[in-house]
């Protein structure tokens, strides 16, 4: 069972398996700034399991 992350519909392979899904997320947010406030959305795909990272959208003001 493989873990895949997905963010603006590609997909990136698991930088370290030990990593939780925050420390990746926090990891990718060094490449993609937006991603430091993304939500994480969890999927089964077969026997892998997903996980999609979404912007939040916000105000600025």
């Amino acid at each position: 069972m493989a873990r895949k992350f997905v963010y603006d519909n590609r997909e990136y392979p698991d930088p370290d398996p030990s990593m939780t899904v925050e420390q990746v997320k926090a990891s990718m947010a060094s490449f993609f700034p937006e991603l430091a406030n993304a939500s994480v959305k969890e999927r089964q795909d077969g026997q892998d399991t997903v996980y999609e990272f979404e912007k939040r959208l916000g105000t600025k003001g």
